[in-house]
């Protein structure tokens, strides 16, 4: 399985390969103990009845309404240094600093609204937005490739603590041999970008604490971890393109691409 940094954000934003559609399945807890180090250094019991930090954790959903605050998480592949991102989410809408990696995006930061189904990506140094529809990025760039095999999603039922806030751990399977391990908290919609946005689409109100993949060895190819949750207030206008702006909905202009050129937009 592809790895899993930025869960595909970045990945969507360079029209990057996703998964087909997901095959879910969902398993009750084992009575068997077992304990997961956090990325704090907790231990928390994740066995059925037994009382731990898992039992304390706390939760996006409940009394207070939909979350606000940061999310900072660490990416780490392999022989590469360590990347951080921090989300802002405000009910609905969430974004992130683009890092310097993104090419053309860095510079600016990511727009998203869950319950729209948009994307904004706004360049600071231009001066510009440019507005997509989830459902329809990927594919939108000529010679994007198809989507692939069907992943398998195991909602297993057990619990375990990242960062302080309960997580449910879910295993992904790929037909190629290679799967990853995935912590999902309830209470925050995370984007699920594409027409096939593979296990992501059926995170729903989920957000990925933690996770981790793995080639068809069992060889860790990459990690995701959120390292703190910080519930604050956060000011509308993070969430809106600056006034004066040039906005640009690239719907429209793939669908002038295909009436000049002959590209075939999504559909």
């Amino acid at each position: 399985m592809k790895k899993v940094l930025f869960l595909g954000v970045v990945c969507a934003l360079a029209a990057c390969k996703t998964e087909g559609s997901t095959t879910t399945t969902s398993t009750s807890g084992s009575s068997s103990a077992s304990t997961t180090t956090t990325a704090t250094g907790t231990v928390a019991a994740t066995a059925t009845g037994t009382p731990g930090i898992v039992d304390k954790a706390l939760s996006f959903l409940g009394a207070g309404g939909p979350f606000e605050g940061e999310i900072t998480m660490n990416a780490t592949d392999p022989g590469k240094p360590m990347k951080t991102i921090t989300y802002e989410v405000k009910g609905n809408k969430m974004r992130f600093e683009t890092p310097d990696s993104a090419g053309p995006m860095s510079g600016g930061y990511v727009l998203f609204d869950t319950t729209g189904k948009k994307i904004t990506a706004v360049n600071d140094t231009k001066k510009t937005a440019m507005v997509m529809d989830m459902g329809a990025l990927q594919g939108m760039a000529p010679g994007a490739p198809p989507a692939g095999p069907k992943p398998t999603v195991e909602k297993t039922g057990k619990m375990d603590s990242v960062a302080g806030y309960s997580c449910e751990q879910w295993k992904i399977s790929d037909p190629n041999g290679e799967h990853s391990d995935v912590c999902v908290a309830k209470g925050i919609s995370f984007p699920a970008m594409g027409r096939h946005a593979g296990w992501m689409s059926s995170l729903e109100d989920g957000f990925p604490l933690r996770a981790v993949s793995f080639d068809t060895a069992g060889k860790e190819k990459s990690r995701m971890e959120v390292t703190k949750i910080d519930k604050k207030s956060l000011d509308d206008k993070m969430f809106q393109v600056p006034a004066g702006y040039t906005t640009q909905n690239m719907d429209a202009m793939m669908q002038g691409l295909g009436a000049i050129k002959g590209f075939r937009p999504p559909r």
